[in-house]
């Protein structure tokens, strides 16, 4: 432990704070605090909001930096950090339970990736932003920090990944999450040129047959020949959040109703956990099988929450 943990300090040391004030939680802390509320239903909220729009006009050019100075400069940090002071409970904040972690956790990860492969456009090709992309890979190793913390420490961390992840959504033009296109993606990913098998009499079922087979047999082995690493963990991220919240039955994703039952967001009903493996074979459709011949594709840089981001071709 004291050999990772080092290494890991003085990384921490040296690195400069991403936008400080973004931290500034104890600014925002309340007598008597609303109920809280759900990441998708804080999500709605920042599509909702007035302050928290993007920085006008749309700018192909601009670098990250500049995009990030944009929203920092103006009145979206304070708003972003009110909003997500409304994830956790006052129990939540001071002694959350492994089971209250869990639960954010889990919350994370559904809208990460809906926010890498679930906020394109319909009849479009999906963009995979590569800003956005990195919410999700990160996301993996929440539990593993989160053990690490002492309790009150433990909620702040919370906060302060899903400010960070706010903020880059705003910098990305506020992208709007669509579940209702994510599960238009195939549930049967595989390969443009995939290896047929011979038929055999004695087989059991058709192992030709995309139904009936799995997709993490193909996906797995193929990305770990993808030439950019983060292609790799993006997978990764993805088939952990298969293996855990894949059974995830439609309209069962926590925070996909708010407590009138009504959805958080529209589609979100018909969601369930297939969006893992969806999105996994949106990001090998868009960044390629290179196992089976197709040319490395690359992510996407055009910040397509704004409406003149589309204007671009696919």
């Amino acid at each position: 432990m004291e050999l990772t943990r080092k290494p890991g300090l003085a990384m921490a040391a040296v690195t400069r704070p991403f936008v400080p004030a973004l931290f500034d939680f104890d600014a925002d802390q309340t007598p008597n605090p609303p109920a809280p509320l759900s990441l998708f239903e804080i999500i709605r909220k920042v599509y909702d909001s007035d302050v928290l729009h993007p920085v006008m006009p749309y700018d192909n050019d601009a670098l990250l930096s500049a995009r990030i100075a944009a929203v920092a400069d103006g009145p979206a940090v304070p708003a972003i950090r009110a909003l997500v002071a409304q994830w956790l409970s006052p129990a939540e904040e001071t002694r959350p339970t492994p089971a209250d972690l869990a639960r954010k956790h889990e919350e994370v990860t559904w809208l990460a990736t809906l926010l890498v492969a679930g906020s394109g456009r319909a009849g479009r090709a999906p963009r995979l932003d590569f800003f956005l992309m990195h919410v999700l890979n990160s996301a993996l190793f929440l539990p593993a920090l989160l053990a690490l913390l002492p309790p009150a420490r433990q909620a702040r961390l919370l906060q302060a990944y899903t400010a960070v992840a706010v903020f880059l959504l705003i910098t990305r033009g506020r992208p709007r999450i669509d579940p209702a296109l994510m599960m238009t993606y195939s549930a049967t990913p595989a390969p443009p040129r995939a290896l047929k098998f011979p038929p055999s009499p004695d087989a059991v079922g058709d192992p030709n047959d995309l139904a009936t087979a799995n997709p993490w047999d193909v996906i797995v082995p193929c990305v770990l020949h993808a030439p950019d690493s983060h292609v790799v963990k993006s997978i990764r991220a993805l088939y952990y959040a298969a293996q855990h919240f894949g059974h995830t039955a439609a309209g069962g994703a926590p925070g996909a109703l708010d407590k009138d039952g009504g959805e958080t967001h529209k589609g979100i009903k018909e969601m369930d956990g297939s969006i893992f493996f969806r999105a996994a074979g949106v990001v090998m459709d868009q960044l390629g099988w290179v196992t089976y011949g197709e040319k490395a594709g690359s992510w996407d840089g055009s910040a397509h929450g704004w409406d003149d981001a589309w204007k671009n071709e696919d």
